[in-house]
């Protein structure tokens, strides 16, 4: 069936000398999503496997478009690509309340991690936790810490931890 509409040609990820069937990368998709989802911490990013699957349904979608209309298969492969992009944005959307919650510890720890160490922030994550974090400081100072006493005007958000949480609906 998928080979009908040309589902099943490899892709192999960039830099990477291994080339992956769309299946098993799939399967690091989902391993990847359920892993996050359990962790209690962000994990290190698998961008590269984001990217590869962004394609990969891009691709899928392209192939579509080219089957014959009426062809029940297409249904079959639309509910397919609603699936992945599930698992992708709900893997993406879990990194991002970690990132949202945790933000100062997760900075901290980027910032201080080893040379070796594999990073785990992608760079568009990081520029995302940058900017969360100088907006909730500016935020902060602009509602609450400007009507304190001069001594007491500076807040230190890794310090502050768990007890920084804000919700504002």
């Amino acid at each position: 069936m998928d080979d009908d509409l040309g589902l099943s040609d490899r892709e192999s990820d960039e830099g990477s000398e291994e080339a992956l069937t769309p299946a098993e990368l799939i399967n690091k998709l989902e391993e990847a999503w359920l892993n996050e989802k359990f962790a209690p911490e962000l994990l290190e990013t698998k961008s590269e496997i984001v990217e590869c699957v962004m394609e990969q349904l891009n691709h899928m979608e392209q192939n579509l478009h080219r089957a014959q209309p009426g062809d029940l298969k297409i249904s079959f492969h639309h509910m397919e690509i609603e699936r992945i992009r599930y698992m992708l944005s709900s893997y993406l959307r879990g990194r991002l309340v970690k990132i949202e919650k945790y933000f100062p510890h997760i900075l901290d720890k980027e910032k201080t991690r080893a040379e070796g160490e594999p990073p785990h922030l992608s760079p568009e994550e990081f520029a995302f936790a940058k900017e969360y974090m100088t907006n909730t400081e500016t935020l902060l100072k602009g509602l609450a810490l400007r009507h304190m006493p001069p001594n007491l005007q500076s807040v230190d958000l890794l310090k502050s931890g768990k007890c920084l949480s804000l919700d504002i609906n």
